[in-house]
């Protein structure tokens, strides 16, 4: 059965200087379930120098009911700026995480690029019907995690739900 591609991009406004979301997102213990709502980590492997090769297992809740396991790995990096990733598990492909200056102070613009293919039998045969329901469902964990990652970096309660 045919592999369903799926080419995803979310880009978050953080309140926050690229310095403070850099040393969130790139956390080498994966504190991300602490303030990403639906997120589960699992199997955390730090590399010894804290980057490239660190790896974990995330587990994604979908607003659609199904969850979606994924093994991530950073297999590059360049400080600050922007994380590689090899995707595996339920998706198989790569992520990319790109973090800038959006020209006004403190603020910060996230990218998060996923090119990636299902695995799962059931989503690559309905996967021609249901990939724009994916997609829309891709885009509320991704929305969610926008929001968490703001109240965090503001010291709001993680937990709470968005206004």
């Amino acid at each position: 059965m045919r592999r369903r591609g799926y080419h995803l991009r979310s880009v978050w406004r953080l309140p926050a200087a690229p310095e403070r979301c850099w040393e969130v997102l790139a956390d080498p213990a994966m504190t991300r379930p602490t303030w990403w709502p639906g997120m589960s980590a699992h199997g955390v492997h730090v590399s010894p120098d804290g980057s490239l090769g660190s790896r974990a297992r995330l587990r994604f809740r979908s607003p659609l009911g199904y969850s979606l396991a994924v093994h991530l790995t950073v297999t590059g990096i360049d400080p600050g700026r922007c994380a590689t990733l090899a995707v595996t598990g339920d998706l198989e492909g790569r992520a990319q995480v790109q973090v800038e200056a959006d020209g006004r102070p403190g603020t910060t613009l996230v990218r998060v690029l996923w090119d990636v293919r299902t695995v799962r039998p059931w989503m690559n045969l309905t996967g021609p019907v249901l990939a724009p329901v994916f997609a829309r469902a891709h885009a509320h964990v991704m929305a969610a995690g926008e929001r968490g990652l703001t109240r965090h970096l503001t010291g709001g309660d993680a937990t709470s739900p968005a206004p």
